[in-house]
C-alpha cells in the first residue's frame, strides 16, 4: 500500500510539472490593442514573476506586442527609481494600434507616432528586485542584473512560447548603463542570444580613469540625489525630491545647453523644502504635468504601492552602482556573466566590475575623451537619443560615447540622435516628446 502510495504520489508530481509546464507555455503576449496605461497591466493581465536560480533574485515582467513585422524582442531597463509603469504609452504605441490610449489624461494627439513599437515587436518590460513584491537583493551589479535579464528571457520563451533569440537591449538613463553591461557580458556567457541595437536614450559611457568623477551632472541634480538617500521615512521631503527631480529632467525656463564647467542651476533642501534658484517650466503644454502626475498615480498601484515604487534601499544601490560605472573601466567579460580586467580610479561603493566599458579621459568636464571601449557583439549598432538640455548627463557625453565605438571599431559601429527642435529637450526628453523618441528608435533597429 506504501509502495502504491509513493508511486501515486510520484505520478501526481509529474503531473503535475507537466501540466505546469504546459499551462505556462501558453501565456500570451499582451496585443497592442489591448494596452491602456501600463500600469493597469499589474492586474489585467497581471505581472508574471520569475526568480533566477542562479541569483535567487525575483523579478517581475509584462511581454507585450504583435510581432506583426519581426520577432526580435525588446528589452528595456528602467532609470534611477523609475518603475515598470513609468514608461511612456506614446514611446511605445500609437493610437491606430492601442486605440484606447487615447482616454489616459496624457494623451496628446500630437505625439501620435505613424509607427508603433509594440505592434512590430515584442516589448519587454521588467522591475529590478527590491520593488513591489520583488525582495531587495543582496547586491545590486551590472553583471547581476545581466544574469537576471538573460534568465528572464529564457523563462520568457519557457512560459509564452516565442522566440527570444534575437534581443535589442535598450535603457533610459541608469537603464542605458545597465542595457550596456547587459550588451558587454551577456554575449559571452550565452552566445546562442543574438544581440541586435543597442538602444539608449540619455546615456553616458562611465569608466573613468583618471580620478574625475563629477562635472557631468548640474549641482541642483547633484544636491537632490544625495538628499533622496537620506530623506526617507520623511514623506513630505520625500516627494517633494521626488517631484522636482522629475521636473528637473525637463528643461527649465531660458536654460542652455548644458556643456560648460557648471550651471546655474542649484538647490537647497532643508526645513521639509526643496529651494531652486531657477523657474521650473513644469506645464500641461511640454507634457511635464502629466509626467508628474502618471509617476503618481503609479505609485499608488499595487504592487508598486508596496514600496512607494522602489526601497530605499535600491536607491541606494542603484546610487552606488552609477558611482562604480563612473569611475571603473572593464575591459573584457567571462562567462558566468563576469566583467574582467576592471580597474578604478576612486573608492568603490560596490563592486569594481560594475565600471563603465570605454576609458574616459575627462579632467576638464565638458571635454570628455573617450578610447579603449570593450568590445560589443551585435549585429546591428550602438544608438544613442539624447537632448541637448540635459542636467543629468551632459549631452556631449553620449557623443563622446558614439565617437569613442566609431574610431575603435568603425563608423558604422555607433551613431547618435539629437533633438534639434527649438522647444528643447533634457534628460526626459522621452516623455518630453515621445513620438520623435520612438521613431528615433525604429531608426535604430534599422540599422
Amino acid at each position: 500500500m506504501r509502495v502504491l502510495r509513493l508511486v501515486l504520489c510520484l505520478v501526481g508530481i509529474l503531473v503535475g510539472i507537466f501540466t505546469t509546464s504546459l499551462s505556462a507555455a501558453t501565456l500570451t503576449p499582451i496585443p497592442c490593442a489591448n494596452i491602456t496605461r501600463l500600469r493597469d497591466l499589474a492586474s489585467n493581465p497581471g505581472l508574471t514573476y520569475f526568480t533566477n536560480s542562479r541569483t535567487g533574485d525575483q523579478l517581475d515582467y509584462v511581454v507585450l506586442g504583435d510581432a506583426a513585422v519581426s520577432d526580435e524582442v525588446i528589452v528595456l531597463f528602467n532609470g534611477t527609481s523609475a518603475i515598470l509603469p513609468d514608461w511612456p504609452v506614446q514611446m511605445l504605441t500609437n493610437s491606430q494600434y492601442s486605440p484606447l490610449i487615447v482616454a489616459n489624461s496624457d494623451y496628446d494627439p500630437t505625439e501620435d507616432s505613424p509607427r508603433s513599437l509594440c505592434h512590430e515587436y515584442r516589448i519587454i518590460l521588467f522591475d529590478y528586485p527590491g520593488t513591489g513584491l520583488n525582495p531587495l537583493a543582496a547586491t545590486f551589479t551590472g553583471d547581476q542584473v545581466a544574469d537576471d535579464v538573460d534568465a528572464m528571457l529564457n523563462d520568457v520563451t519557457v512560459r509564452y512560447g516565442i522566440s527570444t533569440a534575437v534581443v535589442d537591449p535598450g535603457g533610459w538613463s541608469l537603464g542605458t548603463n545597465l542595457a550596456l553591461k547587459y550588451s558587454f557580458v551577456a554575449p559571452v556567457s550565452n552566445p546562442s542570444r543574438q544581440l541586435h541595437s543597442v538602444l539608449l536614450i540619455a546615456t553616458r559611457p562611465g569608466g573613468n580613469t583618471d580620478g574625475f568623477q563629477s562635472g557631468n551632472q548640474a549641482q541642483c541634480v547633484t544636491t537632490i540625489l544625495d538628499a533622496l538617500e537620506s530623506a526617507v521615512p520623511n514623506v513630505s521631503t520625500y516627494r517633494a525630491l521626488q517631484a522636482v527631480g522629475i521636473k528637473l529632467t525637463f528643461p527649465y525656463l531660458d536654460q542652455s545647453p548644458y556643456s560648460g564647467s557648471s550651471d546655474v542651476c542649484t538647490a537647497t533642501v532643508g526645513n521639509n523644502t526643496v529651494q531652486l534658484n531657477v523657474s521650473l517650466n513644469c506645464t500641461f503644454g511640454n507634457h511635464c504635468d502629466q509626467t508628474l502626475e502618471t509617476d503618481l498615480d503609479n505609485r499608488q498601484t499595487a504592487p508598486w504601492s508596496l514600496t512607494d515604487g522602489i526601497s530605499r534601499s535600491l536607491f541606494i544601490q542603484e546610487r552606488d552602482f552609477d558611482n562604480d560605472y563612473n569611475i571603473c573601466n572593464c575591459q573584457s567579460a567571462e562567462a558566468g556573466f563576469m566583467s574582467t580586467s576592471c580597474s578604478c580610479s576612486a573608492q568603490v561603493k560596490s563592486s569594481p566590475s560594475n565600471g563603465g566599458p570605454c576609458q574616459v579621459t575627462s579632467t576638464i568636464p565638458w571635454e570628455p575623451m573617450i578610447s579603449n571601449c570593450a568590445p560589443i557583439q551585435s549585429s546591428g549598432q550602438i544608438s544613442v537619443i539624447n537632448g541637448y538640455e540635459d542636467l543629468f548627463i551632459q549631452w556631449l557625453y553620449g557623443q563622446a560615447l558614439v565617437d569613442g565605438y566609431q574610431a575603435d571599431y568603425g563608423t558604422s559601429r555607433a551613431e547618435i540622435f539629437t533633438y534639434p527642435g527649438i522647444d528643447g529637450a533634457g534628460h526626459g526628453i522621452l516623455f518630453q516628446h515621445p513620438k520623435w523618441t520612438q521613431e528615433h528608435l525604429f531608426a535604430a533597429l534599422a540599422n
